[in-house]
């Protein structure tokens, strides 16, 4: 563990954890689960699922995973028989802990850019490499050193540039390849939202590794814990530093032992 905010107190944070309610939110891909050329068979760590049992097992903790990643790609993955909140897609789908899901109607017009999208990608000749997620489209190139620096991506964020100009959507550069999605939808509206219903002397938390989860940390600030899940150092406005898996499981056991 390296602390990079010297103001944070690790001891008072896990009292607060066990004197009331608390938040836990967890990205995906890279805090619970390694990244791996097959995007399908990111399991998780050994370890994560009965950790994450005994973190719900905990009246007062809930735990909510926030990730890029559909809520199809996360139920696949992160097979659990315990109540589990879920946000996809960077927060525009969410299954709560009793099964109701909750996603959100894009306007017509963003729909007709994420179609452009894809067609720039199919004429590319790279949809091999390409996903299609329900509210954008992910270009991977993790393990295709050679496709990274392709003239074939060059031309397809050229491309993507312009639908951009001319729809509602951004791109947005992930660890292993770059996304277009709706502009101003991110995680930091997870977090806002989960917020909304936590007390404010509520412990709280965000564990996450890529760019995407720095919305997320702008979003927590002062009112919680901002942890940056990855071996090399990086700019981040995260207050600690865990490499993973080891020191991810070591701080939730932290958090469900500590008295």
């Amino acid at each position: 563990m390296k602390i990079l905010n010297q103001k944070i107190d690790l001891l008072d944070f896990f009292h607060k954890v066990h004197t009331g309610p608390s938040l836990l939110m967890l990205d995906y891909d890279g805090t619970l689960a390694p990244f791996v050329n097959d995007r399908m068979q990111a399991y998780p760590y050994r370890g994560v699922i009965e950790r994450l049992n005994a973190l719900i097992d905990q009246a007062n903790t809930l735990v909510v995973i926030v990730s890029g990643r559909s809520l199809a790609d996360l139920e696949s993955l992160l097979v659990v028989n315990f109540p589990l909140e879920l946000w996809g897609s960077h927060g525009l789908e969410r299954k709560l802990p009793n099964g109701k899901r909750v996603q959100i109607q894009l306007a017509a017009h963003t729909q007709e850019g994420l179609r452009q999208g894809i067609d720039i990608c199919t004429e590319s000749g790279l949809w091999e490499w390409c996903e299609k997620k329900p509210y954008s489209i992910a270009l991977h190139w993790r393990g295709q050193n050679q496709l990274k620096n392709s003239d074939a991506i060059t031309l397809i964020e050229q491309y993507w540039g312009e639908i951009c100009t001319i729809f509602a959507l951004e791109i947005h550069k992930f660890d292993g390849g770059i996304e277009l999605r709706p502009k101003g939808k991110n995680k930091s509206d997870v977090v806002v939202e989960l917020l909304h219903g936590m007390q404010s002397a509520a412990a709280i938390a965000y564990l996450g590794d890529d760019l995407t989860d720095e919305d997320a940390f702008k979003a927590l600030g002062d009112r919680g814990l901002k942890i940056l899940v990855r071996k090399e150092w990086r700019p981040t406005l995260a207050d600690i530093q865990l490499i993973p898996p080891k020191e991810v499981l070591t701080f939730f056991d932290d958090w469900i032992n500590h008295e």
